[in-house]
């Protein structure tokens, strides 16, 4: 069962690549599940910036579904990232990268629920609705956000016609 109000509110790093190629970080405001779930909510000008991003990066089309982009996340370093991008090697030191997993990505405080014995979870960014979120797939918070836009899609052309009565 999802409980609207098992979440706190967090502040994560939302890393990008500039149009120069280096890192800039900067500070977002989001609302994580508790310990057991495995979602995380934020505005939508993060969720639509991520997924500029990744179609710049990757040169990928999301036209599939223009609201449901395929992530990743990375239990070890516990960050979200497109699996679909170009590794960009992070360099600390001229001889000591710290990593190559791609940009843009959400760099969140706590790991979550692992539904495989790997280190990564495949996961979905949802771009619809009032605010974006990610879930991890194989989890109820999945299956909730998937039951949610599936009723959202239905019933629209009713609330459509409603909202002129």
């Amino acid at each position: 069962m999802y409980y609207c109000d098992a979440y706190y509110s967090a502040k994560v790093d939302f890393i990008t690549l500039n149009s120069k190629g280096s890192l800039t970080s900067k500070q977002i405001d989001i609302f994580i599940g508790d310990p057991g779930q495995a979602f995380v909510i934020f505005s939508k000008d993060v969720g639509f910036a991520m997924k500029v991003a990744i179609t710049q990066q990757s040169g990928m089309s999301l036209v599939s579904d223009p609201e449901r982009v395929p992530l990743t996340f990375f239990h070890e370093s516990r960050h979200f990232a497109h699996n679909m991008c170009s590794a960009v090697p992070t360099v600390i030191k001229p001889t000591v990268l710290l990593d190559v997993a791609p940009y843009p990505r959400i760099a969140i405080e706590k790991d979550l629920p692992r539904p495989n014995r790997t280190n990564t979870s495949p996961a979905t960014l949802w771009l619809w609705g009032a605010s974006h979120s990610i879930t991890l797939h194989g989890t109820k918070d999945h299956e909730f956000e998937e039951s949610s836009r599936e009723s959202h899609v239905r019933l629209k052309g009713a609330a459509d016609l409603l909202k002129d009565v």
